[in-house]
């Protein structure tokens, strides 16, 4: 797996590059300090996973990640912000980001979001998920089918064995969908989460 991290703090680079580095121990991981530098590396050297901060010199943000996820192929893209505000976020999934992660996060979640977001769902931070209950359509969310199957599978009651037969996925990739669901959703639990989905209409959506 290559692997781009782009920050322009150098300390922040590095404890980042020592989590990555547990996803793929073969894996190569590039560095970026702006966005000229990221986009460039992106164009050549083509990697399948993109951790970017929005606060880089260089072109406005929006300008740069948009450009970023014009692209080819199954490159996965994931802002990590110092910033979660629920129109940043919004903005950023819009313009093709795959998630979303708050700087203010602990490395376990990042984990946890990354391996999600690289089994071809997205993650979003809590405090989006719970304005988006207040009042924010489900489709701003930008859930991935897969992760709307699974909620609406975890409505039923079904437990993560029986979901991941019904998906014909491994059970293991359904208990990453299931935490990172549970963890947007703000919930302790799966009823919990189960409620949450209906009030913001992600199970409605589900059934479209």
């Amino acid at each position: 797996m290559k692997i781009i991290i782009a920050d322009d703090h150098a300390l922040f680079r590095g404890g980042l590059k020592a989590q990555l580095s547990l996803l793929d121990a073969d894996g190569i991981i590039l560095e970026a300090c702006d966005f000229p530098s990221l986009l460039q590396l992106a164009a050549t050297e083509q990697p399948d996973l993109v951790v970017a901060d929005l606060g880089m010199p260089g072109p406005p943000w929006r300008e740069a990640l948009a450009t970023l996820c014009r692209h080819d192929g199954n490159r996965r893209i994931v802002v990590i912000s110092a910033s979660d505000s629920p129109a940043i976020v919004r903005e950023a999934i819009r313009l093709g980001a795959n998630g979303f992660v708050s700087k203010a996060e602990n490395p376990e979640l990042l984990m946890a979001a990354l391996k999600l977001v690289l089994c071809g769902g997205t993650y979003v931070p809590p405090a989006f998920v719970s304005q988006s209950a207040t009042g924010t359509p489900a489709s701003d969310i930008k859930v991935t089918g897969r992760q709307r199957e699974v909620l609406s599978l975890m409505a039923e009651g079904l437990p993560n064995k029986e979901i991941a037969y019904r998906l014909n996925l491994t059970e293991g990739t359904v208990k990453l969908h299931v935490a990172a669901v549970l963890k947007c959703l703000n919930a302790t639990n799966r009823t919990q989460a189960v409620g949450a989905a209906r009030r913001c209409g992600l199970l409605e959506a589900s059934k479209s």
